[in-house]
């Protein structure tokens, strides 16, 4: 029975559907089928399926709309400026078997009339739009949404009616959004989020202001507060708080006061700049700049009242204005504080950092604005993360501003207690000689105490460069013999171990036995000498300096010092059956030190050996970068690295984390830490870049030869044929 009733229901629907198109398709005789979009999970866009009519007088009702032609909307078209009313048609297809509920979004037009036909022929209206009261909305929010309910397996014609009163309440292109009811819930939920951290942090620094205005009176702290609090009103009025909490029945006063708030805030930071910074006094020049700025913002307030007492529509160039005001007010902000730094003004220098992030972020917000660059997440947010940067900087130049004005006064209170102890002297003529040779009695002790703390003060900064020193002597020391004394051991150990295997032993091994002993000890060998070598390399560039280090560049065929290295650690190579790929250019000259660019390419090919399985291979390259360097690379499809050891790799300050070699070779962290420092000194610089069970890729660049002029080369030419 549930079966029949649920088919007999799903007929019915069905057809009360056919119904409903049979219905329409007479009235449409003359004009092409709405196209049909299907419903999908999640956000939808709708443009290119949209059906739209221009009405131009803006009077026509639904049921005259439905007898006219509407054409396939334009998605490159921009709406023409102006009153204007336009007829959006689409058919909606809820394919599920459930009934599916969606928030429409049009974008921000003045006024919005959605009408939704039903399987009867009969049609339901619903109303939204920015110049409407939110409690008349059919979502109340500050947002225009408009609610949809769709019956399961349906289709739902629908004619929107989309009226632009305003230009600033109208958008350049058409469009239809949906969404479901959690992704609304989640955009309300972190925009109540994000806002309520931001006005929480500027209700703070407003409050820790005020109450530094009521403690020391200063009219920049009274200048700033009404700033902080111009700003918050702002953004409640941008995320659509003032619309929902302040004047939820004004909608038209809403969408004007953004012509005051900002011109509000604005001519507060121009009045807590020239309090700030003192232009007055000290940049006079850039005072009449900030005052001329001031007195610009008579325009748009101006244009705001124009626009909301008479029918004029002038907000859209009022918005313009104000951002053009705006962007030329953060930027004369920003050169008056260089200014005042110049002039050696300490408190400008939080003025001038604040700024800089304040100013970089409500430019961009501000570009967003006029449309200049495209409206996401991060330009909506640039200005309120500038603005907690700068709220923070201004705090504490303000406090620095204080210490230093208290400072002044104090320094004012002692020189007038010392001009009145100076007359007081003046008057007793008895002691006059007295005082007299007080004065140059305390003058020459104080002038020998000076020196003396001069002399102290060069003693302790002695001190504490000898002890820096030693400490630094003392790491060696430990390093050092922490590396001779765990090391140099092993090797060690097993050349000893080798050593009474042969004396013992020799007269029982097969040779192969006896090849396979040599082989080791030969290794073994090796390894203590390339542990010396770098040794010797780390403390010698441990006890100098870098311009005492020996440095003698010269021109070097890139390819041949490859080679020599390669030849170098063939037989360690041919003991893994490991396979060589040079890619490096014949003609490549670079300009580096010989023997610290052997040295680099020792230790990198030493590692890719030691960190290389059985029959892998070894990639050395190289080419030419910006013109200027040549970028060499040293591959391995080794076991290479963990993050954590790659982190440690290059640091002089720390050892770096070593691990055993495919056949428990050890390191010691040492040569890639003086790699490093010879490239560097070679005007080079290195990087690595490794993944655990891939291999190893050590990336470093070193100077070309420079070019020589023609002029040169010519003559070495004639000096030769002569």
């Amino acid at each position: 029975m549930h079966l029949r009733w649920l088919y007999h229901n799903r007929f019915r629907s069905g057809l009360l559907g056919l119904l409903l198109l049979m219905w329409y398709v007479p009235a449409m005789a003359t004009e092409q089928h709405p196209d049909t979009v299907a419903l999908k999970s999640g956000q939808q866009v709708v443009a290119h399926q949209l059906q739209v009519y221009h009405d131009g007088d803006g009077r026509l009702s639904v049921q005259e709309v439905q007898q006219l032609h509407f054409q396939r909307l334009d998605t490159i078209a921009t709406l023409q400026a102006g009153k204007t009313v336009h007829w959006v048609r689409v058919a909606l297809h809820n394919t599920s078997k459930n009934e599916q509920e969606r928030f429409l979004y049009a974008g921000d037009w003045s006024k919005l009339q959605l009408y939704t036909w039903q399987p009867d022929g009969s049609y339901t209206q619903q109303q939204t739009g920015q110049l409407l009261p939110v409690q008349e909305r059919d979502v109340p929010h500050h947002k225009p949404y408009l609610r949809l309910k769709l019956m399961p397996d349906s289709y739902t014609l629908l004619y929107l009616r989309l009226q632009g009163d305003l230009n600033l309440y109208k958008p350049q292109r058409l469009s239809l959004q949906f969404y479901t009811l959690e992704q609304v819930v989640k955009q309300n939920n972190n925009r109540l989020l994000v806002q309520g951290l931001f006005m929480g942090i500027i209700l703070v620094m407003t409050l820790y202001n005020l109450v530094l205005f009521i403690s020391v009176r200063d009219r920049s702290y009274l200048y700033y507060v009404l700033a902080l609090l111009g700003t918050g009103l702002y953004f409640m009025f941008y995320h659509g708080f003032a619309l929902e909490l302040l004047w939820p029945n004004a909608p038209y006063w809403n969408a004007h006061s953004f012509a005051f708030i900002v011109t509000f805030n604005g001519l507060l930071r121009l009045l807590f700049t020239r309090s700030y910074l003192g232009t007055k006094q000290n940049l006079p020049l850039w005072d009449k700049l900030l005052l001329l700025l001031a007195m610009l913002y008579a325009l748009p307030i101006t244009m705001g009242l124009l626009s909301y007492l008479t029918p004029l529509d002038l907000l859209q160039p009022c918005v313009d204005l104000i951002g053009i005001i705006g962007g030329g007010v953060l930027v004369v902000m920003l050169l008056a504080g260089i200014a005042s730094l110049r002039q050696g003004y300490r408190p400008a220098l939080y003025f001038l950092i604040a700024n800089v992030f304040f100013v970089a972020g409500a430019l961009l917000f501000i570009l967003k604005e006029t449309h200049l660059v495209p409206d996401n997440t991060f330009t909506v947010y640039s200005a309120q993360v500038g603005m907690v940067a700068q709220v923070v900087l201004f705090s504490l130049g303000l406090a620095y501003r204080l210490n230093t004005v208290t400072n002044e006064l104090a320094t004012e209170v002692l020189e007038k207690e010392r001009l009145e102890r100076e007359k007081e002297t003046e008057r007793k003529h008895l002691i006059e000689r007295q005082k007299k040779e007080l004065e140059v009695t305390v003058e020459n002790r104080t002038a020998a105490l000076r020196l003396k703390t001069q002399e102290l003060n060069q003693t302790v900064r002695q001190l504490r460069a000898s002890e820096h020193k030693l400490r630094r002597l003392n790491q060696l020391k430990d390093r050092f013999f922490s590396i001779i004394s765990h090391d140099l051991r092993t090797p060690l150990a097993t050349l000893d171990s080798f050593l009474n295997i042969l004396l013992n032993f020799s007269d029982r091994m097969k040779p192969e036995q006896m090849q396979k002993l040599a082989n080791h000890t030969q290794l073994s060998v090796r390894n203590l000498q390339a542990l010396l070598e770098n040794l010797l390399q780390w403390a010698a560039s441990q006890t100098a300096s870098d311009h005492s280090m020996r440095f003698e560049p010269e021109p070097i065929n890139l390819q041949e010092l490859v080679q020599r290295n390669i030849t170098l650690h063939q037989d360690t190579a041919a003991n893994k059956q490991l396979q060589w790929q040079v890619q490096v250019p014949e003609q490549m000259q670079v300009f580096a030190d010989t023997n610290m660019l052997d040295f680099v390419f020792r230790n990198l090919l030493h590692n890719a050996i030691k960190f290389s399985n059985v029959g892998g291979s070894i990639k050395v390259s190289a080419k030419t970068k910006a013109g200027r360097f040549a970028e060499v690379y040293v591959e391995d499809n080794g076991v290479g690295m963990t993050a954590e050891v790659v982190k440690s790799l290059f640091h002089v300050e720390q050892p770096a984390i070593t691990t055993k070699g495919t056949a428990n070779e050890k390191g010691t962290g040492l040569g890639l830490m003086l790699c490093r420092l010879f490239v560097e000194r070679c005007g080079g610089s290195i990087k690595v870049k490794s993944d655990e069970g891939t291999g190893s890729c050590f990336c470093f660049t070193i100077p070309l030869v420079p070019a020589r002029p023609a002029r040169n080369l010519e003559r070495e030419l004639e000096e030769e044929i002569c």
